[in-house]
């Protein structure tokens, strides 16, 4: 046999020994169970009407996005899912995805410093926001005297871990 009990004992315990050097600096981190990552808000800083892109069926609003990492790592976001309502009226849900990018391109957030995302939501008219649509539509509408409304979940990336943050914000 070309490689004995003896010989592969060895090897074994050379492949211990190098991972346990290569991943001891990461241990903590694995231990902590993305502690680091609850420490991340999320809100809405301004909703605003895109103008100049209105065509008939549609209209793009503009959701911006503040997130603050109040822990001491740097992470980053790859994903943020929402729900976007004004005045109580449900308008449509959004996705913000940065999954096709690699992490070192992706949105960095960092310590103690606030970061600001856009996302664009088509408004399409359904029964439930034909009013709300045909105020938008005609340039009837105030945005600052709105209350609007944004829940969803952004997925928080660290080294090794992705944890599901979860928020809810109001803007008046």
């Amino acid at each position: 046999m070309f490689i004995g009990s003896r010989r592969a004992i060895l090897i074994g315990v050379i492949v211990a020994i190098v991972a346990f050097i290569v991943l001891f600096p990461v241990i903590p981190d694995l231990l902590k169970g993305g502690s680091e990552l609850k420490d991340v808000t999320i809100g809405i800083q301004n909703v605003t009407i895109d103008k100049s892109s209105i065509v008939n069926e549609s209209i793009p609003l503009k959701v911006t996005f503040r997130i603050v990492n109040q822990g001491d790592k740097a992470l980053s976001t790859s994903r943020i899912e929402y729900s976007i309502n004004a005045n109580n009226t449900h308008l449509g849900n959004g996705i913000l995805t940065y999954e096709d990018i690699p992490p070192n391109g992706r949105p960095q957030l960092y310590p103690n410093s606030p970061t600001t995302l856009e996302s664009t939501i088509l408004l399409s008219r359904i029964s439930s926001n034909s009013l709300l649509f045909d105020k938008l539509h005609s340039g009837n509408f105030v945005s600052n005297a709105t209350g609007w409304n944004v829940n969803g979940t952004a997925q928080i990336d660290s080294a090794f871990t992705i944890y599901p943050v979860a928020f809810n914000s109001k803007l008046r």
